[in-house]
């Protein structure tokens, strides 16, 4: 974490508490007034999201919302920024769509329900635009779309406020059919209160989504020539018997020198999932020990070696694209897939809605697998990157009006059954990769908590601990004792421990 960065964390703190110690000594003032909306973030206990309702995702919970009322003119603000799909006005020279159109139309009835005006826009949601904000505390909009190496960090300075102290003053925080449970509840983590809390709300549907996490993609002709049908590999998923040995021995078979020069020109894979192998032997590479009562990196743990070790076999001359030094890109060794050079690809969910993509589904040659598991794990997972969702500033002092527009913005949006019509049309209809993905992968996601500060992604993976071990620097035990210490520092940083 940058020193400016932590020079306004500190400020924010120290403004975070002047008001409590104020309402402390007011004397016979009433406490109803006096007490700051920050204040009453961090004192709100779990014991409302009990009261309110279930966070078990999937389950459906109403909680005892107030009566709508009329906003009078309320100008509700939403910032959309990676979910642009639900923008409430044209870019320019930009022409609409029939998706557009039922958006807006959407926008116009919630506004003649509630009198009120909506305005969903792209703007910059970046921690150097949202922690200066927060610091003066001025309020950006009403929620604002940002991925967790952003909010995760404002969350544990105060800067956003708890979505389950919003539950009482009517937001439908756990009802399946005005947020997605699947990703809302992966945003539930520990507060600075020691309590946990749910951080963020998402609203895929047909409209927008937050993007799945990283995959294989597989090229079903040169699997099937190595002697391993899509068919075969999908049963190996449903069996549980697709893991790395499998995956490796795909790959190798595949790789191969065409035409006699003594360099490979076909590979049993592009590119690797950006580090998120780390988490397919059973145990979180980072995670919250309820024993210490602290976030904890897990790097050198014996249960993360063997996913480690998988890291550095994929990146060995005779299974992928050489890795070393990073001279082939990402963007062009995922091209290499798409152009039939590649059995397997480390893809993610904005990948699938690419026109390149959508031209191999069409043709009948894409699939697609979780990461393969290895031999600790139990299930298939999925790891969300970037959990790209919508967060409520603190100084948002009119988020009760909020509520009640964001509930019916979140019913009128979130559908998944929808989202998963318009991932069958990206892929041409492939139900078995819609059914590896959705029902094998989705139900195990979790988010990336590896991206809870810019910091941490430039630790773990762009600098660092992954890349050690993809670009063969390092081997997977030395890379791991490098960066254990260095990990854990910048998790004591984020999370104030």
């Amino acid at each position: 974490m940058s020193k400016r960065m932590r020079v306004l964390m500190l400020v924010l703190a120290v403004l975070m508490i002047v008001p409590s110690i104020l309402v402390g000594c007011g004397g016979s003032e009433d406490p109803a007034t006096t007490t700051t909306a920050a204040t009453t973030a961090a004192t709100t206990t779990a014991a409302t999201t009990t009261d309110a309702g279930t966070t078990d995702a999937g389950t459906t919970t109403a909680a005892t919302t107030p009566a709508e009322t009329g906003l009078d003119g309320y100008e509700f603000l939403m910032n959309v920024q990676f979910y642009s799909g639900i923008r409430s006005e044209l870019g320019e020279g930009e022409e609409e769509t029939s998706l557009m159109t039922e958006v807006f139309e959407i926008y116009a009835q919630i506004e003649e329900e509630l009198d009120c005006t909506i305005t969903c826009v792209t703007m910059d949601n970046s921690t150097e635009a949202l922690l200066p904000a927060s610091v003066g505390g001025i309020k950006l909009a009403d929620f604002i779309c940002t991925r967790q190496s952003t909010w995760i960090p404002l969350a544990m300075m105060g800067g956003i406020r708890p979505l389950d102290t919003m539950v009482e003053a009517g937001l439908d925080l756990y009802n399946e059919d005005v947020f997605n449970q699947t990703y809302t509840m992966m945003s539930e983590i520990e507060g600075p209160d020691g309590v946990k809390h749910v951080w963020a709300f998402d609203m895929t549907g047909k409209y927008e989504n937050t993007r799945l996490g990283h995959f294989y993609a597989f090229n079903r002709a040169l699997t099937d020539a190595a002697g391993y049908p899509a068919e075969m590999l999908f049963d190996a998923v449903r069996n549980g018997e697709w893991d790395y040995e499998m995956m490796l021995e795909i790959g190798r078979k595949t790789t191969k020198d065409l035409d006699g020069d003594g360099e490979f020109d076909q590979w049993g894979l592009a590119l690797d999932a950006d580090g998120n192998e780390i988490w397919t032997n059973g145990i979180r590479f980072i995670e919250y020990s309820t024993t210490e009562g602290k976030w904890v990196s897990n790097a050198n743990h014996p249960q993360i070696m063997p996913a480690l070790q998988f890291m550095s076999d994929i990146s060995q001359a005779d299974m992928q694209i050489p890795v070393f030094g990073n001279t082939v890109g990402r963007g062009d060794r995922r091209q290499l897939f798409w152009q039939g050079k590649c059995a397997f690809a480390g893809l993610y969910g904005s990948n699938i809605m690419g026109d390149e993509n959508r031209e191999m589904a069409g043709n009948g040659l894409w699939g697609a697998l979780p990461l393969p598991k290895g031999p600790d794990a139990d299930n298939y997972i999925i790891c969300m990157v970037d959990l790209d969702t919508f967060v409520c500033q603190i100084a948002n002092q009119d988020w009760e009006k909020s509520v009640q527009v964001i509930n019916k913005i979140g019913a009128a949006l979130t559908d998944w059954d929808e989202f998963k019509e318009q991932m069958l049309v990206d892929i041409a209809g492939d139900e078995d990769s819609a059914e590896m993905l959705l029902e094998h992968a989705v139900p195990n996601a979790i988010m990336n908590i590896a991206k809870c500060s810019d910091e941490m992604y430039q630790i773990t993976r762009k600098r660092g601990f992954f890349s050690n071990i993809y670009e063969l620097v390092l081997t997977p035990a030395a890379a791991a004792e490098t960066w254990q210490d260095v990990i854990q520092a910048e998790l004591d940083n984020v999370f104030q421990q």
